[in-house]
């Protein structure tokens, strides 16, 4: 098929774009993560594609978007992911409490947080960590205030109700941070403002937390609580590796909606640097913290590019790219040799008429378009998929560099991903 025939199978449609529309919905909204899929997206995709489906996956699941609208149209579904945090976010999205339970503990948190107040030295007499960077990133007020709502969360017996609260001190971590907001990477405040900045972790803590629990609320009233009691509808969140064979058994999945990377988290978002003081924090071995941007996919640069992608768009777009630079050529290369891998995964766990929806965008490395949306659906052809369609949606507010510059020129910047593909294949 020509590129030309490949092309006119996408299909501009505004419908998809969702522009103006609450993107934090239900349990949606309990905590930031880089280029989320938003809900609307993923429920639209399972009620026009997957209606009949019994069991859904995520392979790439990150926050839990899709997980959490499966469970939300009583289908069954698995997720994975091989950063820590997403199984966090995931795990808990995905784990309907009554929200009475959250009261009662949020009520003992306030009282300690209320003492605390009254009693300063009992902050100031708290055990703080000592992990790499942390006074880089944190000033001695908040690694002291950050110790002591650890602290409290450390106590709670309930593994669940301690996980949602992780979650809550998790997006405080975040906020109350030297980190400039709005990255994803990790970029900190400059000097002359970071002399201003005075965050309270604590009230920061509480007002996350209260939000949180309204949310979990409304997505405990939303779902089949006893079908989740009786464990008829579940979400099982894995922490593995989709090159690899994964425990997901085989011929189990009829409906796939993902939302993958753009491209190693190294030069396009940095999954691993946005995830790293929240891990750090919650007492994760430091030495896996710091690889998961390298145990991505396309982490690793290879030292030659091989035959081994069955994707003629890819190697026609390589050759342009290494005319400008051979290193980044190589970038790209590796992450569409692991993301071919991943597929033989899918390939292996779906059924036969399976659909698999694949939400991506085309970005720029060296000036040169690369059509990701494409190349996906020619690793699939050659499995023996077909493509259906590829709707191609404008992106109204995902948190994604809209421009960017190649050259680090000044006013040298070229427009990276206004519009995502959504590529739509049955098998």
């Amino acid at each position: 098929m020509t590129g030309l025939r490949r092309e006119s199978k996408r299909i501009r449609d505004p419908t998809w774009d969702f522009s103006g529309e609450n993107t934090k919905i239900s349990i949606h909204g309990i905590h930031t993560y880089p280029a989320m899929m938003i809900p609307q997206i993923a429920k639209r995709l399972m009620e026009e594609y997957g209606k009949e489906s019994k069991m859904n996956l995520d392979p790439f699941c990150g926050s839990g978007t899709v997980l959490v609208e499966s469970m939300l149209h009583n289908i069954n579904s698995y997720g994975v992911d091989i950063n820590p945090l997403a199984i966090l976010l995931s795990k808990v999205k995905t784990t309907p409490i009554n929200h009475s339970e959250l009261e009662k503990e949020f009520i003992r948190i306030c009282d300690r947080i209320r003492e605390a107040r009254w009693k300063p030295e009992i902050i100031q007499k708290i055990e703080t960590p000592n992990f790499f960077n942390i006074e880089y990133w944190f000033k001695p007020k908040v690694i002291r205030e950050l110790s002591f709502i650890k602290q409290i969360i450390d106590n709670i017996e309930d593994e669940v109700v301690r996980n949602f609260f992780y979650v809550s001190f998790s997006e405080t971590v975040r906020k109350v941070s030297n980190t400039r907001g709005g990255e994803y990477k990790l970029f900190r405040i400059p000097e002359n403002k970071l002399k201003e900045w005075n965050p309270d972790a604590l009230s920061t803590f509480l007002e996350i937390s209260e939000r949180n629990i309204k949310m979990m609320r409304e997505f405990y009233s939303s779902v089949d609580i006893q079908r989740i009691q009786k464990g008829e509808l579940w979400s099982k969140v894995l922490m593995e590796d989709m090159r690899a064979k994964t425990s997901i058994p085989e011929n189990s999945v009829d409906f796939i909606a993902t939302s993958p990377p753009y491209g190693d988290s190294r030069t396009t978002v940095a999954y691993g640097q946005f995830s790293r003081l929240t891990l750090q924090w919650l007492d994760y071995d430091y030495d896996i913290v710091k690889r998961i941007d390298k145990i991505s996919l396309g982490g690793i640069r290879p030292k030659k590019i091989k035959d081994d992608v069955p994707s003629d768009t890819l190697y026609n777009t390589l050759e342009k790219i290494s005319k400008n630079d051979g290193k980044r050529a190589l970038d790209v290369y590796s992450f569409f040799s692991d993301f071919n891998k991943t597929v033989d995964e899918i390939n292996r766990i779906t059924m036969e008429n399976a659909f698999v929806c694949i939400v991506v965008g085309n970005r720029t490395v060296k000036k040169i378009n690369i059509p990701t949306d494409i190349i996906l659906f020619e690793l699939f052809e050659d499995r023996g998929y077909t493509h259906l369609k590829t709707i191609v949606r404008q992106i109204p507010s995902k948190r994604l560099p809209k421009k960017s510059s190649p050259s680090n020129i000044k006013g040298d910047a070229v427009s990276t991903m206004n519009f995502e593909y959504i590529v739509i294949l049955k098998k």
